[in-house]
């Protein structure tokens, strides 16, 4: 009999996945190479014939629970639990989940309403990460490139100028496709640049059902978005400048996992690690990481201010 071969930093015996489709497959793969062995995952609707992310659902001894409702949670009693649901319920879907887990991950955006822009969505977000304490943490995979590059050594010592362009397959339109997309760029920008907000100031935006972009200055750094969503698109690209260079995010699937190179001013091959898949790897390791969950929610409330800024603001002029 084939032992259970761990992952050296697994300590979470049972995980849960709210949303497995999409985003929340990658997840899955991450509990599941993190040596986590028993998952349960729960959708929108129920579906018996739920696909899962890896070659065998008998490999190493992996125990799967597909979930019909919230109330089966209380009886699976997971230790760790991901939140890929459709922003608008990440927090009905915290609230559910909060009772019966030791630690919560987040998919970005933190937490949105169909309504935000009537609601103080700041001052919420600010009070359940204020009760929660280490106990939840929100996915910003932008910060591991950010780190990745500055090992790299990167990043200008002054960045004058950034630009981020994100070309998505997702479902968004109008203004939630900043309310997706947002948390990639500003995520990335802080974590560049000191990690705190100074100062900002918003210069113009512009919204189309189909593209979103705006000129901001953050830390006083002249900086440009563009997000356009597609869901006929084959694959995301993401193309960003920081001063006179250039980057492309270039992305092959092997073995269910996304391999990536950037390429800087179409010359220049940059390994890095998949950032999403760093981040996952460094929430699940350091979920008593007092330091890393602060500086995590620091940089949410700054996302969720300026992102309600920005979607208020088009509203004056």
């Amino acid at each position: 009999m084939n032992k259970i071969k761990k992952n050296k930093f697994s300590k979470f015996k049972r995980g849960l996945i709210v949303g497995p489709s999409g985003i929340g497959r990658v997840h899955f793969r991450r509990y599941y190479k993190s040596g986590i062995r028993e998952i349960a995952v729960i959708g929108k609707r129920f579906n018996k014939n739920r696909s899962f992310p890896i070659n065998s659902t008998k490999k190493n001894g992996l125990k799967i629970l597909n979930l019909k409702n919230f109330n089966n949670i209380k009886k699976f009693k997971p230790e760790l639990v991901s939140i890929c649901s459709p922003f608008e319920k990440h927090l009905e879907h915290i609230l559910k989940c909060n009772h019966y887990c030791k630690y919560i991950i987040v998919e970005k955006p933190f937490i949105w309403f169909n309504n935000s822009k009537r609601i103080n969505v700041y001052k919420i977000a600010s009070i359940i990460l204020s009760k929660f304490g280490n106990k939840i943490m929100v996915n910003l995979p932008m910060v591991s490139l950010a780190k990745q590059l500055s090992k790299k050594k990167e990043i200008p010592k002054k960045i004058k100028v950034f630009k981020f362009m994100y070309f998505t397959k997702g479902k968004q339109i109008y203004e939630n496709i900043a309310v997706d997309l947002l948390p990639h760029a500003i995520s990335f920008i802080l974590a560049v640049n000191g990690n705190l907000l100074r100062n900002f100031e918003i210069k113009s935006v512009k919204v189309k059902k189909f593209k979103w972009s705006c000129k901001i200055i953050i830390n006083n750094v002249i900086c440009y978005f563009l997000f356009t969503q597609d869901k006929k698109r084959k694959e995301s690209n993401l193309f960003f400048k920081l001063n006179k260079n250039h980057y492309r995010r270039k992305q092959e699937l092997v073995n269910g996992e996304y391999i990536n190179t950037l390429i800087r001013n179409n010359k220049k091959k940059i390994n890095i690690k998949n950032p999403m898949t760093e981040y996952l790897n460094l929430l699940i390791k350091n979920t008593k990481n007092t330091k890393n969950t602060e500086l995590n929610h620091n940089l949410v409330l700054v996302i969720t201010k300026l992102t309600k800024s920005l979607l208020t603001w088009k509203n004056k002029n």
